[in-house]
C-alpha cells in the first residue's frame, strides 16, 4: 500500500545497513520492497550465500502519524522478543536494531525472513480443511501470546504511558484517536463528544479487566503467512500495534472475526456477559474510529476502508449504549 508513512530505502543504503549489522564481508545480492504493509516500510534483502533478512524502517520524522503510532517500531521489536522467548508462535526473530539513524533519519531493525504468501493473497487457493487447520493453529498461538502477563496496561512502545487500570489505558487510547481526528479535522457521522460520553459510560465494564495481557490487536489475513507448497501456517507478522490490555480486544472476537476454528482452538473467553458485551462493542467502536481517521494522516490515494468504517459508527454507538 502506498503511504507517506513509509521511509524509502535504496539498495546502496541497504548495503550500508547490512555491513553495519553483519560485517564488511556481507554482500547484498537481491533487494525488494515488500508492499503489502500499510505503515512501516519493509524490504527483503538477500545476502551472499542465499540467506534473506527483512529490513523494517519507521516513518520519516517529519511525517505526522496518529498519536498511538508514535514509536511503534520499538513496540514491535519488544513484542517480537517477548513472543519469541515465551511461545512457539512463528514470529520473526529480531536480528539487529539501529536507533542512531546513521543511514536513514528513522529507527530501523533487521529480522529473520519468513517465506510464504499472505493469507489474504493465497486464501482462495486453500481447501476448507487447510484453512481450518491454519485457523486452529492461529488460535492456539494467539492464546499463548495473550497469556503473557505485563507489568501495567498501555501501549508497548518504551516511551508510552503506563496505567494501573485498563479503563484509564483504553480511555487514553480512544481519546488520542479522537484528538487526532479533531486536529485534521475529520468529519464523522457521530459527534466526537458523544463518543467520549459513551466511553465514560462503559467504565464499569472496562474495570472488570484487572490483569494486563499481551495483545496482538492486528492479527488479520494480511499479517499471516502461509507456506505456498504445504499450505501450512508459516508466520505471524506486524506486532507493531501490540499492547498490554484485554485479550477480548483482539479482532477475532469482534464482528470482523469469522474463523470458527480459530475461536474454538483459542479456548474459553467470556464474550457474552453484560460487561464483555459492552467492552467488545467499545473495542469495535475504537477500531472503526482508527480506520475512519488514519487515512487523513496516511494520505492514501483512495481510502475505501476508511469510507466504509465511517458508515459503521452510528450503529457502533448504539451497540455500546445497549450493552
Amino acid at each position: 500500500m502506498e503511504s507517506i508513512s513509509k521511509t524509502a530505502v535504496d539498495v546502496a543504503t541497504a548495503r550500508a545497513i547490512v555491513v553495519d549489522a553483519f560485517g564488511p564481508d556481507t554482500a547484498v545480492t537481491e533487494f525488494e520492497e515488500l508492499t503489502e504493509g500499510w505503515f512501516n516500510a519493509a524490504y527483503a534483502i538477500t545476502l551472499g550465500g542465499g540467506r534473506t533478512v527483512v529490513l523494517k524502517v519507521a516513518p520519516p520524522p517529519d511525517v505526522e502519524v496518529l498519536a498511538y503510532e508514535r514509536d511503534i517500531i520499538h513496540a514491535e521489536i519488544e513484542a517480537l522478543r517477548l513472543i519469541h522467548a515465551s511461545t512457539a508462535a512463528p514470529v520473526p526473530e529480531v536480528l539487529w536494531t539501529d536507533d542512531r539513524c546513521r543511514h536513514v533519519p528513522s529507527p530501523l531493525f533487521l529480522m529473520s525472513h519468513v517465506p510464504g504468501s499472505s493469507l489474504s493473497t493465497i486464501g482462495g487457493e486453500l481447501t476448507d480443511v487447510e484453512r481450518a487447520d491454519i485457523d486452529s493453529e492461529l488460535g492456539r498461538h494467539l492464546r499463548a501470546i495473550n497469556a503473557i502477563v505485563g507489568p501495567a496496561f498501555g501501549l508497548l512502545a518504551p516511551a508510552a504511558e503506563r496505567f494501573d487500570r485498563w479503563t484509564a489505558a483504553f480511555t487514553a487510547l480512544v481519546e488520542s484517536v479522537l484528538v487526532d481526528g479533531e486536529r485534521r479535522p475529520v468529519e464523522l457521522p457521530v459527534r466526537y463528544d458523544d463518543v467520549r460520553a459513551t466511553l465514560a459510560a462503559g467504565a464499569a465494564a472496562l474495570d472488570e479487566v484487572t490483569e494486563p495481557r499481551l495483545v496482538y490487536w492486528d492479527l488479520w489475513d494480511g499479517n499471516v503467512l502461509v507456506d505456498t507448497t504445504t499450505h501450512r501456517l508459516a508466520g505471524m507478522l506486524d506486532l507493531e500495534r501490540a499492547m498490554w490490555g484485554d485479550p477480548l480486544i483482539e479482532g477475532q472476537f469482534g464482528p470482523h472475526g469469522h474463523a470458527d476454528a480459530l475461536v474454538a482452538a483459542y479456548g474459553p473467553i467470556d464474550t457474552t456477559s453484560p460487561g464483555a458485551r459492552t467492552r467488545r462493542a467499545l473495542y469495535t467502536l475504537h477500531l472503526h474510529l482508527v480506520m475512519s481517521i488514519e487515512g487523513a494522516y496516511r494520505q492514501y490515494p483512495e481510502d475505501p476502508i476508511g469510507d466504509w468504517a465511517k458508515t459503521q459508527l452510528v450503529d457502533d454507538l448504539d451497540r455500546c449504549r445497549a450493552g
